[in-house]
């Protein structure tokens, strides 16, 4: 789902890649909470994903609500992690 929402967005679909985007969100929070340590980051990144969707189609707040989320959940310097 992740990988679908990103390319539909590089395409210039913003509105095709919401629910991708969307979906990927539920998936890995779900699995977040059953598998913090494996699956936060995925959700960081999902989240920060559907921000950027959310501000390709001009809906500001909640891109902002999900940046919020995703940078909560972020480790330090994961965003440069080489092996995920």
């Amino acid at each position: 789902m992740l990988g679908v929402g990103l390319h539909l967005s590089a395409l210039g679909r913003p509105t095709d890649a919401l629910p991708p985007a969307e979906q990927a969100v539920i998936l890995y929070r779900g699995l977040a909470e059953r598998y913090p340590d494996r699956y936060r980051l995925h959700l960081a990144r999902s989240l920060s994903n559907l921000g950027i969707t959310f501000s390709e189609l001009g809906r500001a707040a909640e891109a902002s609500q999900a940046h919020q989320e995703a940078n909560r959940l972020m480790p330090p310097g994961a965003a440069s992690d080489p092996e995920d």
